[in-house]
């Protein structure tokens, strides 16, 4: 079964992606007129609310890929947006015979859109998007966690991911996006899950500026 090639996935999925390359002018002149010193401002995702920030079609398939490949039955994901990658995850998860997306979107309009976006995939029942700051509504995401999608404001990555790693069963593979290869001085992040003493053995994907690819395999 592969339910990329869903009509109703596949619909969806070309409606977002192109609404999302249609906006991308519009995108880099908003975040280059937001932008404080080279760094996102704090409240980066209210100013962009308007705004797809998608995975690639590329990575779309690759997230579906990992699912299937791990087996896994529970996903967590940083942050949902409007729900494109949702539904590339949440598609393994039916594929797997089952299993839970536990989502995450500060901005509530962006919560609901996702949860419409994804109902019209035909994937709600695979699905949770839980609105507010992922340090607080990721606290509890049920274990054991199979899949980790990081796809938000890299700055906290390091807090999600060190917020998740009780709830990671071994072999768990965490993902994150635009972390680029050699970026140890410049992203904590980076630094954090490439030392091995933290528990991860990771490696950077070129993919879209750079996707971590880490498993975790517990610390000693």
């Amino acid at each position: 079964m592969n339910s990329l090639a869903d009509p109703k996935v596949v619909e969806i999925l070309y409606r977002l992606h192109r609404d999302a390359e249609l906006q991308k002018p519009e995108l880099r002149k908003k975040a280059e007129a937001i932008r404080q010193g080279g760094k996102m401002p704090e409240d980066w995702a209210e100013q962009l609310r308007d705004f797809y920030l998608p995975v690639s079609r590329e990575q779309g398939r690759f997230l579906y890929q990992t699912v299937r490949g791990v087996r896994a039955e529970r996903v967590v994901e940083f942050d949902s947006s409007f729900g494109i990658s949702s539904i590339y995850l949440a598609a393994g998860l039916r594929d797997n015979n089952g299993g839970i997306l536990i989502g995450s979107e500060l901005v509530e309009d962006k919560a609901a859109t996702a949860r419409r976006n994804i109902a019209a995939a035909g994937l709600a029942d695979y699905v949770e998007i839980r609105s507010g700051d992922a340090r607080t509504t990721l606290l509890d995401p049920g274990s054991p966690v199979d899949v980790v999608l990081l796809d938000g404001g890299s700055g906290m990555y390091l807090d999600i991911v060190q917020l998740l790693q009780p709830h990671l069963r071994l072999g768990a593979v965490v993902l994150a996006d635009n972390i680029e290869a050699g970026a140890e001085d410049e992203q904590p992040y980076a630094k954090w899950v490439r030392d091995p003493a933290n528990g991860f053995v990771s490696s950077s994907i070129e993919m879209k500026g750079g996707t971590e690819y880490s498993v975790w395999v517990g610390t000693a």
